[in-house]
This record gives structure tokens, C-alpha cells and sequence, in this order.
């Protein structure tokens, strides 16, 4: 468990507004997307390797993840109950898939425990992206790989300093136009590597 525990408010969608936010979002325009994330993010993943998915939302990203690597243990987080409960619902059925509740800030698990962190549409929520961002890089492995995904308008200019500054290092990668397909206009993807520990 974390040594450190935050409190932060937080952009959290519950209500009326989960339902057509799954079907539209995630059912319609990341659709593609997010099944090219999940075949390029866990390429080279060891079987029973372990992927995090910040702000999971619906599901619909680690549902992506497991079908596609059903030997990866596939984690989503969200802090909100109405989002978790859409995931579980969308999950069930998938052993290797585990759905809780917690913020991007507060993250339930070991240092150096997960072998890639992926979140797409939730940054802009995080109520505050330097500790969600460090919390990240304590939580991967080294070598481990962090991609994040949002809206370039969401995103502010430092991002990139940002996960610099959480200990990462910028590896962007030359297939993001071919990984976000035709939202590569809208979107931004910011892939990093957390050091290999020095021998």
C-alpha cells in the first residue's frame, strides 16, 4: 500500500450522464482506438504481467485489454461508484479483469508492482495531475511503460515536463497516428519508459 494518502476533489462523472458517455464515448468514438491501445500497449508484456488502467470509466478499455491478452492481469481504477459498477457489469465475465474504486492520486497498490499504467480521457479529471502522475511512476516496475491519452485541448503545454519530473522518461512513439486513427487530430498520446534501476 501507498505510505502516502491524498485527499483531492476530483472531475467525477456519476448519474444520467454514465449511460451516454459509455454508448457515444466508448462504444462509437474510441472504439478503434481503444483496441489498438490494447494491442500495442501490451506488446512485449510477459504473460501474467500486470496493466493499470487510470480512470477506467465503463470498462471499455480494460474489457479491450483482456480480450486481447487474456493472460495479463488487467486492473481498472475509478472514483466513481456509478462508472465501477457500469465496468463490473461490462467485466464480469473476465477472470483476468478486476475493477475498484480509487483515485488516480491514491493508488492501492505496491511500488514497483505494475508493468504498464494506460489512461485516455481521465487526465483532465484528475484533481491534481503532479501526485497522480508520481503515484504512476511509483507503481511501475522499471522498465515499465506509462501511456496517456487525452484530448490535446485538455492537456497543458508542460505535460510532457510533467512526467519527466514523475521520474519517466519520454519515449512518444512514431505509430501514435496509426494508434488513435482518425481522432489522432483531437487526441494526444504521451508514452513514456520508467528507468531500469541501475546496476
Amino acid at each position: 500500500m501507498p505510505a502516502h494518502h491524498h485527499r483531492h476533489q476530483h472531475g467525477v462523472m456519476s448519474g444520467w450522464i454514465v449511460r451516454p458517455y459509455d454508448l457515444v464515448v466508448g462504444g462509437v468514438l474510441m472504439r478503434g482506438t481503444y483496441r489498438r491501445i490494447a494491442e500495442h500497449l501490451t506488446t512485449g508484456i510477459v504473460s501474467g504481467g500486470r496493466v493499470l488502467d487510470i480512470g477506467t470509466g465503463p470498462g471499455r478499455l480494460v474489457e479491450a485489454i483482456s480480450r486481447r491478452r487474456d493472460d495479463l492481469q488487467v486492473i481498472g481504477i475509478d472514483p466513481s461508484s456509478d462508472m465501477i459498477t457500469r465496468a463490473r457489469r461490462r467485466t464480469r465475465t473476465l477472470p483476468n479483469v478486476q475493477v475498484r474504486m480509487a483515485s488516480a492520486e491514491d493508488l492501492p497498490f505496491e511500488e514497483e508492482s505494475v508493468d504498464a499504467v494506460v489512461s485516455s480521457l481521465s487526465s483532465h479529471h484528475w484533481a491534481d495531475r503532479v501526485v497522480a502522475l508520481d503515484e504512476q511512476a511509483r507503481v511501475l516496475r522499471p522498465g515499465g511503460r506509462l501511456w496517456l491519452v487525452d484530448l490535446a485541448s485538455h492537456l497543458p503545454d508542460g505535460i510532457r515536463d510533467e512526467v519527466h519530473d514523475a521520474g519517466l522518461r519520454i519515449t512518444d512513439v512514431e505509430a501514435d497516428k496509426e494508434i488513435l486513427g482518425a481522432a489522432h487530430r483531437r487526441l494526444v498520446l504521451i508514452t513514456a519508459r520508467k528507468p531500469l534501476a541501475a546496476a
